[in-house]
């Protein structure tokens, strides 16, 4: 999106220049919207009233007054908002709990289906399709009421939940992972854009904040969970927990969310449509524009399918390279050629063939705020996602802890960001910048992963509680606010949705590509080190289950552990790299204040 020329409102600054003073001004913005309503009203009329015993017209300023009281009127306070957020608050927390209670569970579902080496697509498979469908559900949600999509949704992800939960091969387990990303990806943007239609800008980044923090608290409660289901009762329990949780979900949603009608089909896309359909059915038929087969062939299904082979391509290369075959082998650089096709066929496409309902509105990354966030987004979930996979597996490895010690182990990494998240929205709110945190958070990310880059078999528990701290803090840091540095930037509402999609895609590109290239790294040093190290251990046992190394002869256990201890800080160590791509992504974003700010009369 291009930068906007009236900054009347708000302008593009250096950190420096552009600090806020705390002054009373800031303190009250943020005040009660009822009061804030009324004394614009009361305001108005005083206004309104002197204009007409001049004889003249309202003034603009009367004009911009009633355009705020009829924002501020749709927007959701008090117990009303409470009750909304709080089941939106249930529904993120099933699809994070899905990312991080099977943290402690996998190396242990991984041995019972003798797949170790299939740790990555176990994961990997929830994010592929979280991510390629993810887009599409951004461009549903322009044409399509969001509460029903926000309820479809989440059908979807229990459906897929049942489905491993009654899984009895790792294949099975794999499918239902990905069909359950497809109605994660929907859940997220859903609840994205529906906070963004019911609340004021400048309240947005404690809310997601707590969102981030429920992501914090998954983060906690879901490795414990995981742990103790799958010490006491069976891994499988992992999955049935979304169950009941998304049933209360549904029927909170309903009851208590009204409906959430999409904008006006703009004119643009209307027109392409019908076109559309006069091309495939020779102009003999074509529903109304309100009907939901018009509104479902305006979807970019190309553009959905070509996305998702780009992906696949991709995770296929990172999880079999090095691994299940050689990088030179056939299948991985058909994979890569693939992939490396793919992406100038999409954007093509995109540009030239999808016309104005494309998944991937090229446009907005004219602008370097869209260009940076998303990739800012894209590197912190990597951090995230590899230390929250692969802390455990040095605990069940190196400490011979169970799964549930294991999710207890990574409590310093958790809880570093949930507090960093929530502390980060609540000054935001407080002072309208997003900025510094963005830039400075992961220089903390860096700090962290370079420490536990050193960690052996004899690393001290403080050292590792507090280098994971460390890292949590750059992660909480940034995790939300890419957010609300997009929607800042927004020239008006119709934007948000896609915009938001982009971003969420960054992240969930960044946490697929993590996962399949720390497995890769790990499987490919895991294997030379064992034969270094290890050489009359059991291979390929001890390379796919770490609950093996425990049975292992004790004069075995050394090099074995070793092993996997420089597997681990081959994969701690890209974390460095990630982070301080992060802060330089933070560069290209606009430093906005988010008070005040005024997205549905376009006053960027």
């Amino acid at each position: 999106m291009n930068e906007h020329k009236d900054d009347s409102t708000i302008a593009p600054s250096t950190p420096v220049d552009n600090m806020p003073a705390l002054d009373s001004h800031a303190s009250t913005s943020a005040g009660d919207p009822v009061e804030k309503v009324l004394s614009q009203e009361t305001t108005h009329d005083k206004t309104d009233e002197r204009s007409l015993e001049a004889g003249g017209a309202p003034s603009p300023v009367d004009a911009r007054t009633e355009a705020q009281i009829e924002r501020d009127s749709k927007y959701l306070t008090g117990s009303k908002l409470a009750l909304v957020f709080v089941g939106m608050l249930l529904s993120v927390l099933l699809i994070a709990l899905d990312q991080t209670i099977l943290a402690p569970a996998i190396p242990v579902i991984a041995s019972k289906f003798n797949a170790l080496d299939q740790i990555g697509w176990i994961v990997s498979a929830y994010f592929l399709t979280q991510t390629a469908f993810l887009l599409m559900y951004g461009q549903i949600l322009t044409l399509a009421d969001r509460k029903w999509t926000y309820l479809a949704a989440i059908a979807i992800f229990e459906l897929g939940s049942l489905i491993c939960a009654v899984a009895n091969s790792v294949e099975v387990l794999i499918f239902g992972r990905a069909f359950a990303g497809v109605g994660a990806a929907g859940i997220f943007v859903s609840v994205l854009s529906i906070i963004a239609e019911v609340t004021r800008l400048e309240d947005r980044p404690k809310l997601l904040g707590l969102f981030g923090a429920v992501f914090g608290v998954s983060s906690v409660v879901g490795p414990l969970l995981g742990g103790a289901f799958t010490d006491h009762v069976s891994w499988r329990w992992c999955f049935y927990i979304n169950l009941p949780v998304g049933a209360i979900t549904i029927a909170a949603i309903i009851f208590i969310l009204g409906p959430q009608p999409p904008p006006p089909m703009q004119e643009n896309v209307a027109i392409w449509t019908e076109r559309k359909f006069a091309r495939y059915t020779g102009g003999r038929w074509c529903p109304p524009r309100a009907s939901l087969a018009f509104r479902t062939f305006a979807l970019d299904w190309v553009g959905t399918i070509l996305m998702l082979g780009i992906i696949t391509c991709l995770v296929l290369a990172l999880q079999w390279g090095g691994v299940k075959y050689a990088w030179s082998d056939g299948p991985v650089i058909a994979s890569f050629v693939v992939f490396a096709v793919l992406i100038p066929v999409f954007v093509a496409f995109e540009w030239k063939l999808a016309g104005p309902s494309r998944i991937f509105p090229l446009e907005y990354f004219k602008g370097r705020t869209q260009i940076g966030a998303t990739l800012a987004a894209f590197f912190t979930m990597f951090v995230l996602l590899v230390a929250t996979y692969y802390l455990p597996t040095f605990f069940q490895a190196t400490r011979f802890h169970s799964a549930t010690k294991s999710g207890i182990d990574i409590l310093p990494f958790m809880l570093g960001v949930v507090f960093a998240s929530g502390i980060a929205g609540g000054l935001i709110s407080k002072i309208g910048y997003y900025w510094p945190f963005l830039l400075f958070g992961p220089v903390f990310s860096c700090i962290g992963s370079g420490l536990l880059y050193t960690v052996d078999e004899n690393t001290p528990s403080a050292n590792l509680i507090g280098y994971q701290i460390l890292l949590g803090v750059g992660v909480g840091c940034v995790l939300q606010n890419t957010l609300i540095a997009v929607q800042a930037d927004c020239k008006d509402e119709t934007e948000v949705p896609q915009r938001t999609a982009i971003v969420t895609f960054g992240q969930l590109v960044g946490g697929t590509v993590g996962i399949a290239i720390a497995s890769s790294i790990f499987g490919t040093r895991l294997g030379s080190s064992l034969r270094e190290f290890a050489p009359e251990a059991p291979f390929d046992l001890v390379r796919n289950s770490v609950e093996a190394i425990p049975t292992l002869p004790a004069e075995l256990q050394p090099g074995v552990v070793h092993a996997y201890v420089l597997a681990l800080q081959d994969v701690f160590i890209i974390g460095v790299a990630a982070g301080g791509c992060t802060s330089l992504c933070a560069l290209m974003i606009r430093n906005l204040n988010i008070k005040g700010r005024d997205l549905m009369g376009g006053g960027a």
